[in-house]
């Protein structure tokens, strides 16, 4: 409890937002999100796709494996391009901006740490600043949500924080989505 405490105060003080894709401005409204149920039931082969990796240190590389891995399962795309970034457990957290362009987009974030980061985590907030999802697991590549994708009712900006909250170095970063999810945010 105290580490999801310390987490999350530390995300609140992160730097300023990059865009992972050009996006247009946010649609108003509460957004909604719900786990993909309908697709699969949580867990299964979900989570099957990454529970023996095992990354080498090589973000970009260990990257493609998870997503090739995982990425394709119930039809999900790139949504974005792959971002790197390198961050301590000191610095603020990383922070990223994607569009969902319509309801029914559903989408999964994978991040893999090099070696001398030894936990990642990833946030997810919708357009009104709320928690939407996030990975808080002790490893160095999370997969949020872990148990299956994250389906949104509302269109708008969305973002990412990405944190080192144990280690330092370099880690790489993309979104997956439904053919709902990609929209204009389809291309790098």
């Amino acid at each position: 409890m105290s580490r999801q405490i310390l987490l999350l105060a530390f995300l609140a003080f992160g730097c300023g937002g990059q865009t992972l894709e050009p996006t247009p401005p946010p649609t108003p409204g509460t957004p909604s999100a719900k786990t993909d149920d309908e697709a699969s039931p949580k867990g299964g082969i979900w989570s099957e796709c990454y529970s023996a990796f095992s990354p080498s240190g090589s973000p970009k590389e260990d990257l493609a494996r998870l997503t090739r891995s995982c990425g394709a399962t119930g039809g999900m795309q790139a949504v974005t391009g792959v971002h790197t970034a390198e961050q301590a457990e000191k610095d603020p957290a990383d922070r990223y901006t994607f569009y969902v362009p319509a309801s029914g987009a559903c989408y999964r974030v994978y991040a893999v740490g090099d070696r001398n980061v030894q936990d990642l985590d990833v946030l997810l907030r919708g357009p009104d600043g709320e928690d939407v999802t996030g990975d808080l697991s002790h490893d160095a590549f999370p997969v949020t949500p872990p148990a299956g994708p994250v389906c949104f009712d509302v269109p708008g900006l969305y973002l990412l924080e990405v944190s080192v909250f144990r280690g330092a170095g370099r880690y790489a970063l993309q979104v997956w989505g439904n053919t709902a999810g990609l929209g204009k945010a389809a291309k790098p």
